[in-house]
Formats: structure tokens, C-alpha cells, sequence
């Protein structure tokens, strides 16, 4: 059975190597994890899409993770990556390698397989740090600005926004409101 590395690994290793760079690019990848080129730049698309990295234009192969007709990405860790990097603790050297899904051809029926008990519940693992404080400051009564955010996480506003947009992605409902002051966000439902 082909074995693949472990997309978490991936992106711990990708998001440090990252955060000790000047500039913090993405790519190029550390040359241990190289010979996994496809999982790595599926790595890359996952930190961009939880907000941990932000997209660029790049001039040269090696620091793209994709190209589109005219134009190469790359990817720059941006300070919710940093601090995710920095809660992280012990990084992998190497990802842990995971069975690969085989994938069905068309007409194939899926084999008979055994029901698995199901797994024990786990408890709701609660964000730490700037991100807990800003699930605390969208939880009150009025709400918070953007700028509100900006001043006690100390983030830019591209930031900021990028953590209201991972939030929603885990579940959390963001109301927005815009009043004469500006916007303003609020927990309506919890993830």
C-alpha cells in the first residue's frame, strides 16, 4: 500500500521554516521535505485557506505552489501563522507517513467493509492566545471593530480580517454590522 506524509506535519514544517526566514516565504521548501512536491504544495493551499499564509506573485519556479496562464503564486507566512508556529512546540523533522485513499475507478463498487466502533468524543479544543482574545472581544454584548482587533492584537488589518475569515471557516458565525462608526463584528453562533 502507498504511504503519504501527513498534511499537518507538512504544514508545521512549512510555517517554522517559514517564520526563521527573512522575508517569509513559504517556498522554497526545506530540502528534506522536497520529495514530496504535490503534498507540499497541497500543504501550502491549506495554510493559505486557514488564513495562516497570504498569497503573492512570484518571479521564480521554486518559491510557486501554483501558476495559473500568466502568472506564478507564492506564499508569505503571515503573523497568524507566526504565532501558530510559535504555539506549536516540537516540529517534525519528518512528516509521519499515512496510507494513501485508493481511489475508485468509474464503476467500481466500494468493498464491504466493517463497521468501526465509534471513536471516543474529544473535547472542543479551545484557541489560544491573540485568536482567543479575539473570539472574546466578538463575543460581547456590542461587538468589536475592526480597528478594535487591530489595537489588542496589534495585527494589520489584512490580519485581522484573515482571522475573521478562518473563524467562519471553523464554524463560527460573524455577524456584521455597519453602523455610522464603521463595522462591527459579532458571534452569533459558535463553531
Amino acid at each position: 500500500m502507498a504511504l503519504k506524509p501527513d498534511l499537518e506535519d507538512l504544514q508545521l514544517i512549512l510555517l517554522t521554516s517559514a517564520a526563521k526566514t527573512e522575508g517569509g516565504s513559504i517556498l522554497p521548501a526545506p530540502a528534506h521535505i522536497t520529495k514530496y512536491d504535490i503534498h507540499v504544495r497541497e500543504a501550502v493551499g491549506i495554510l493559505i485557506e486557514r488564513g495562516l499564509a497570504d498569497e503573492i506573485n512570484v518571479d521564480e519556479p521554486e518559491m510557486s505552489w501554483r501558476v495559473d496562464d500568466e502568472n506564478m503564486f507564492g506564499a508569505v507566512i503571515n503573523d497568524c501563522g507566526r504565532e501558530t508556529a510559535e504555539l506549536s512546540g516540537p516540529v517534525p523533522v519528518e512528516p509521519e507517513m499515512k496510507p494513501a485513499r485508493r481511489v475508485r475507478k468509474p464503476g467500481e463498487k466500494p468493498a464491504a467493509k466493517a463497521t468501526p466502533p465509534a471513536p471516543a468524543p474529544t473535547p472542543a479544543k479551545q484557541p489560544a492566545g491573540k485568536q482567543a482574545k479575539v473570539i472574546q472581544l466578538l463575543n460581547r454584548k456590542h461587538g468589536v471593530s475592526l480597528d478594535q482587533i487591530m489595537e489588542a492584537t496589534g495585527w494589520l488589518a489584512h490580519s485581522a480580517r484573515a482571522v475573521l475569515s478562518g473563524l467562519r471557516k471553523k464554524g463560527y458565525a460573524i455577524d456584521r454590522t455597519t453602523t455610522p462608526k464603521g463595522s462591527v463584528y459579532r458571534i452569533t453562533k459558535a463553531g
